[in-house]
């Protein structure tokens, strides 16, 4: 049966970002789909590595959200895009949670050369991003840097590529109530 994990990054509780994590919750509800939420704004999640844990020490909150990690079917990411990337309070989670031995090792080639092995390819991944900006813009001028940043530096090391799919909703402060419903209905559709 599955199981979802949502992993959320939005502080503010009246955003966009909210009403998109209500939409999946909803839907998973109607569904009677087992899910969990890690809101990392309302948990006050620290996202700085500390000395220990750069020299690879695991902590006991880590470890509680690997637990989730692992025993979710599918995972959805929900957050908007600030400076094109994820906000560092997601940054900082992926950083301290998906880590060598949990999510991906290293597969040796030749001399210092290796590949990243996925270790949670058994997982189907859904990414809902938002933008400040219009897709024109960030596909052609800046080649969708933010999705394929996120998908070649961080999903393709611990997820089979073939399982991901990203979403991305664009000029959400700038658009009329109609679109924000209509991204809505696409949120609840997938």
């Amino acid at each position: 049966m599955p199981s979802v994990l949502i992993i959320y990054a939005h502080p503010d509780p009246q955003s966009f970002n909210a009403a998109i994590r209500d939409t999946v919750i909803a839907t998973l509800k109607e569904s009677n789909t087992d899910y969990k939420l890690i809101d990392l704004y309302a948990q006050n999640y620290n996202p700085v590595m500390n000395l220990s844990e750069v020299k690879g020490t695991i902590s006991e909150e880590t470890k509680a959200h690997q637990v989730l990690i692992k025993a979710a079917t599918n995972i959805v990411f929900i957050f908007p895009v600030w400076w094109f990337r994820a906000p560092a309070m997601l940054e900082g989670f992926l950083d301290k949670t998906f880590t060598p031995g949990f999510s991906y090792r290293f597969k040796p080639i030749i001399g210092v050369y290796g590949m990243p092995v996925p270790l949670l390819k058994d997982k189907r991944i859904l990414t809902i991003v938002t933008h400040g900006a219009p897709a024109l813009p960030v596909k052609l001028l800046y080649v969708n840097a933010v999705k394929y940043r996120f998908l070649l530096g961080f999903l393709s090391f611990s997820f089979s590529l073939w399982k991901c799919k990203i979403v991305q909703l664009w000029s959400v402060p700038f658009i009329k109530p109609e679109k924000r419903a209509k991204y809505l209905n696409r949120v609840n559709r997938i």
